[in-house]
């Protein structure tokens, strides 16, 4: 039986067209009943949850002029709702985990991260940490075309297991966290700027293995 995927992506700095080329690779057609969108209200017009519920979208559309966080409580508390009651997946990738207040309800209350910031473009390499199905097979591997070293500040004392580490110029962050949530389960992955690096074998097998994980039921 097919699963059930909502992507949602596209923003000023991340735009539909450098995350297409990664779509189908994650999700064929013959495994996956996937809807992608711009529009956020999208899982809110589902009957049910889906399977999974993917980001790929920065929280702020367009941070060069005043707008505001598209993901406000009311959306908030439905993707919470899903995760816990109904089992559904939620992976944030990259801008997906960015721009969101250290009080926000994903912030606190689902990912068990906060984003701070990142220095320029720099050479990052990806270092697994822990053994777990996600870094199943995963080595450690450098960007092709440098990344966005993404600056995180993990919730104290959350109940998440950091599963793996950016290293650049500027330091070592977490990468890549995993957790329960109810009946489903959570994944935060911050690097994967540019279409080079989210297709790169090792990146594209570590999103396969996170997302297997975030859709195999407890």
């Amino acid at each position: 039986m097919k699963k059930n995927v909502i992507v949602i992506l596209d923003d000023y700095w991340h735009p539909k067209a450098s995350i297409e080329p990664l779509i189908d690779l994650l999700f064929p057609e013959t495994l996956w009943n996937l809807i992608v969108t711009t529009n956020p209200n999208e899982l809110l017009n589902c009957k049910s949850a889906p399977d999974l519920f993917v980001t790929f979208k920065d929280p702020i559309e367009n941070d060069q002029i005043p707008t505001p966080i598209w993901c406000d409580d009311d959306w908030s508390k439905v993707i919470k709702k899903d995760i816990i009651n109904d089992g559904m997946g939620f992976l944030a990738v990259h801008c997906g985990l960015t721009d969101l207040p250290e009080d926000h309800m994903i912030t606190k209350d689902i990912l068990y991260a906060h984003f701070v910031s990142h220095p320029p473009f720099c050479e990052v390499t990806f270092i697994p940490e822990k053994m777990h199905p996600i870094t199943n097979g995963i080595d450690k591997f450098i960007f092709p075309t440098g990344d966005e070293h993404y600056i995180i500040d993990m919730i104290p004392d959350s109940p998440t297991e950091i599963l793996g580490y950016t290293v650049s110029q500027n330091g070592r962050q977490p990468a890549l966290w995993a957790h329960e949530l109810g009946n489903g389960k959570v994944c935060g992955v911050t690097p994967g700027h540019n279409t080079e690096n989210l297709t790169c074998p090792q990146y594209l097998k570590l999103l396969q293995n996170a997302i297997e994980w975030c859709t195999r039921k407890l």
